[in-house]
């Protein structure tokens, strides 16, 4: 079955960035490299997760640095860390990136790239991160996202319980095998061929959008529960949630000079007179949710 086609759902879906992976110099020497260890370079979707990269990651540093495999083997938790900050492996390496370089697109810098990423082999920072990063549990996760995402919309999980043994391994198989270049096309097919009934609701009005913002410092994460339109049946706009949930930083709904905050999806700052709904169908992650960066002026 063929994914119908969405130009918009398609360039996220091939969204790339490049990162450079660094073995902390401390834990080198600790573990016995005796000298500088080169870092490894990656091209990594960005909807993908760091758990799917860890392997050849692992593989790469143990390589390097010749550490011993009964010390490094496939059960260690490697960790990454971006300026000393743990980065949560269950959060899409796109919305880790927006989240944590702090770049606005509409700023006159340039973007931090290749996006320098420190590995850690030891001290997991178990009070930071969740333990069993492992690809089960990734997976595990994912699709409690996939749930929660059809709970917000129908008050109920049965659209996605509802899903086939065999649709639910083709979601999965679509989006972890998306790290293959070669295959990209074929992957979005085979997950879109199934996500897209659930994005669109099969064609009914949501209760609620499923959404998560995300501010700088560090900030509880912000989840409310959000309609589509208001109580006359107007459709609401991104500017209208925005204004909604966060009125100092977003004082009105529509665009106004000199803002101080602006949302970041995908690396992009999206028009605030955009449909909520459709922002939601169009710009969501594969796991369902509308993640929204809110970035400062600093």
């Amino acid at each position: 079955m063929t994914a119908p086609q969405n130009p918009i759902t398609r360039a996220i879906w091939d969204g790339t960035l490049p990162i450079k992976f660094s073995l902390d110099s401390a834990e080198a020497a600790e573990l016995g490299a005796k000298v500088l260890v080169e870092p490894y370079f990656l091209e990594a979707p960005r909807c993908s997760y760091f758990p799917l990269l860890t392997s050849q990651i692992r593989k790469y540093f143990v390589d390097m640095t010749n550490m011993a495999l009964n010390f490094i083997g496939d059960d260690a938790e490697i960790w990454y860390d971006v300026d000393g900050i743990p980065l949560k492996w269950h959060y899409p390496i796109g919305l880790l990136y927006d989240l944590h370089t702090g770049y606005r697109p509409d700023s006159n810098s340039p973007p931090p790239l290749p996006w320098p990423v420190t590995v850690h082999f030891k001290n997991f920072p178990i009070d930071k991160l969740i333990r069993a990063q492992a690809i089960d549990a990734t997976q595990d996760f994912f699709m409690s996202m996939i749930k929660e995402a059809d709970f917000l919309r129908n008050g109920s999980t049965k659209k996605v319980m509802n899903l086939s043994k065999n649709d639910q391994t083709q979601l999965l198989d679509g989006l972890w095998s998306s790290f293959s270049q070669k295959y990209r096309t074929e992957n979005y097919d085979r997950f879109w061929s199934i996500n897209y009934r659930l994005v669109t609701n099969d064609g009914q009005l949501p209760k609620h959008i499923p959404l998560r913002i995300y501010l700088p410092d560090n900030c509880p994460v912000i989840q409310e529960p959000i309609a589509p339109s208001d109580e006359n049946g107007n459709q609401l706009t991104l500017g209208d949630v925005l204004h909604q949930i966060l009125p100092e930083l977003f004082p009105s709904p529509l665009p106004t000079e000199n803002a101080f905050a602006a949302p970041v999806i995908h690396g992009v700052i999206p028009q605030l007179n955009i449909p909520i709904l459709w922002a939601s169908q169009n710009l969501c992650y594969p796991d369902n949710f509308l993640h929204i960066v809110v970035l400062l002026e600093t």
